[in-house]
């Protein structure tokens, strides 16, 4: 954790002991009520936002706040108890006021105020809520049954769906997953399996129409069409970036509190997200496009002490060693699945490894995989690495690198350690890495330091420890993610992607869902500034997901990005 000045501190502490706790932010510019925003009070989302009305009609009289029909829209829990116990706050214009107080009330009921605006007249308003059914009807996935199944191209903004195939998809059953709360017109429900549903055989050789409902009855029609795909020459499309999810973990499904230690990795393949946190902690997954929580990985003789996944839908599985010793490295394709053990290597450093550990490539085919070396707490910094060439599935060779002859050095794990990840999959001795606090991407290669980033950050409030690396489309790419020390001063986590296509050159690319800083959920206090972020490839290979993890600030995500001719 890094130090906190005395000087620093006394500024907080001296600006906090001159504020007075206010339900009105008055910092809008405009005449009037700006918005009303509705808060919990009470259980696992307490001082959350329930519900917002933004205001477009400053001089109205009476104001409902719109609560969604489920909280969290994805789960079946209704918010009609809640809206009887709620916390309001009111953006108004400068100098404008309501009385009595906002406090907590009942939006079930109508509660009555009298506002007065900043010429000092005033007027009679009622606050209350109106649940609101979702008109989101997004189809999530959809799969097209047989022998070898044929997964959709989902294009929700123009409600297209693609097959890109040159096989007869004549008399083939499809199934669908929607988003929460939503369906599909004349399809059956499938048992066990939420908002999925299994329409009748139909010719996907030619155009079909599929329509979805949502919750309030809006209907949205997809087109599907089989297409023989193109794609754009290399990498993917920046316009391309969509937001998949951005949630809070504690709340959404039960994940360590963030001032728990954990030592945190994650891993997608095949639609699917794991969660290790290490500790002889459950490695749980979630949906990888709307971070649902659908069980636990079974890990079988695997000690998931960390995860990765490669880039054909392997998950990989290792222990932990705190000094020399064996690893056990195991594999699966499906979470629900026993892994089977892919290898053993040895860590022959007195050194702890095996909670950083990153691939790239197809370990069926050809792949490199580092395990990164940890500090020891009091005693010694770490600087090498473990990397393990594999070819046609098989360990062509192990070695461990030191790069401290090179200045480079770094703590303990999770939040003092380092991610080393390798840049291609045929080149044990070329790596990038990231670590406290150096904020910088390094590139190594012959133990040579060959290239820099900038400085990530400005100030120290940030934790530069964690990357992945994966080649999409004839392009490699590196995922950063700046976890965050200090999430109550206003440090959130930031996301960067970096075509390392050509090493020498770390150039940073710009899609669309990247101004570098994300959304994030707990900023209370200061944890423990662990994170993760992985990259996985669709098996169609048309999109690439990214999947971040800042457990300090309380946030998991994901984004998608697609290399679609258009």
């Amino acid at each position: 954790m890094k130090k906190i000045h005395f000087i620093l501190t006394a500024i907080l502490i001296t600006m906090a002991s001159c504020q007075k706790p206010e339900y009105i932010n008055p910092t809008a510019e405009r005449q009037g009520i700006t918005s009303l925003t509705a808060y919990f009070t009470s259980g696992k989302f307490i001082d959350q936002q329930l519900g917002k009305l933004t205001v477009t009609d400053p001089e109205a009289e009476r104001f409902e706040i719109p609560i969604p029909w489920f909280y969290p829209e994805e789960s079946n829990d209704q918010t009609l108890t809640q809206m009887t116990r709620v916390r309001l706050r009111a953006e108004l214009a400068n100098n404008c006021s309501i009385s009595p107080a906002l406090t907590i009330v009942d939006l079930l009921q109508e509660n009555h105020y009298t506002f007065t605006n900043a010429q000092g007249q005033s007027r009679d308003i009622i606050i209350t809520g109106k649940r609101i059914k979702s008109s989101k009807a997004d189809m999530m996935s959809m799969t097209l049954a047989g022998p070898a199944p044929i997964e959709g191209f989902i294009d929700n903004d123009n409600h297209e769906v693609y097959l890109f195939t040159i096989e007869d998809i004549n008399g083939r059953k499809a199934q669908i997953t929607t988003s929460a709360h939503a369906s599909v017109k004349g399809g059956q429900a499938v048992e066990g399996k939420n908002n999925t549903f299994e329409l009748p055989v139909a010719d996907y050789n030619s155009i079909q129409k599929i329509t979805l409902i949502a919750h309030d009855g809006s209907e949205i029609e997809y087109t599907i069409t089989k297409k023989i795909p193109s794609k754009i020459p290399s990498g993917f499309n920046e316009s391309s970036a969509k937001k998949l999810f951005n949630i809070e973990p504690v709340s959404r499904f039960g994940a360590p509190d963030y001032t728990s230690q954990v030592h945190l990795s994650i891993a997608a393949a095949n639609g699917k997200l794991a969660v290790c946190y290490g500790s002889e902690r459950p490695v749980i997954y979630l949906d990888g496009q709307t971070g649902e929580k659908l069980g636990e990985v079974i890990t079988g003789d695997a000690v998931a002490d960390a995860i990765t996944n490669d880039e054909a839908g392997n998950i990989l599985f290792i222990n932990h060693l705190k000094t020399t010793g064996t690893f056990k490295i195991y594999r699966s394709k499906d979470m629900s699945k026993t892994p089977e053990l892919l290898f053993s290597v040895s860590n022959t450093e007195n050194l702890p490894a095996g909670y950083h550990i990153k691939v790239t490539g197809n370990v069926d085919k050809n792949a490199i995989i580092v395990i990164t070396h940890e500090g020891v707490e009091g005693a010694t910094y770490a600087g090498s690495y473990i990397s393990i060439a594999i070819e046609g599935g098989k360990v062509k060779s192990s070695k461990t690198t030191n790069l401290i002859p090179l200045g480079i050095q770094w703590g303990t794990a999770p939040v003092h350690a380092a991610k080393v990840i390798p840049t291609t999959e045929n080149n044990t001795d070329a790596v990038m890495l990231c670590y406290y606090s150096d904020n910088k991407i390094t590139y190594v290669e012959n133990q040579k330091i060959v290239a820099k980033t900038e400085e990530m950050t400005a100030n120290s409030n940030f934790n530069t420890n964690c990357m992945d690396s994966k080649t999409f489309n004839n392009a490699i790419y590196a995922a950063h993610l700046v976890t965050s020390h200090f999430p109550m001063w206003g440090c959130g986590p930031q996301l960067f992607i970096y075509d390392i296509t050509t090493p020498e050159s770390i150039k940073e690319m710009k899609p669309a869902f990247l101004d570098n800083t994300i959304e994030w959920h707990q900023k209370a206090a200061s944890g423990c500034a662990a994170g993760d972020v992985t990259m996985a490839i669709s098996a169609d290979g048309f999109k690439l997901f990214i999947y971040y993890y800042d457990h300090n600030c309380g946030v998991v995500g994901a984004y998608s990005v697609d290399c679609v001719k258009k």
